[in-house]
């Protein structure tokens, strides 16, 4: 239910509401990916010695 909350509280014909969700979607995982990696070279595997 929140996905469709959040997908019709987008404004713009259906089109364009697609389009920026799609492109919010790709923003989160971009950021998710920075923060992953952040966080694994920070606290986790900082000089490589796992794996």
């Amino acid at each position: 239910m929140m996905m469709k909350r959040a997908y019709q509280a987008l404004p713009g014909p259906t089109p364009v509401r697609v389009i920026l969700a799609v492109l919010a979607i790709l923003v989160f995982l971009v950021a998710l990916n920075f923060v992953y990696e952040w966080m694994g070279t920070t606290f986790l595997d900082s000089r490589g010695t796992l794996g």
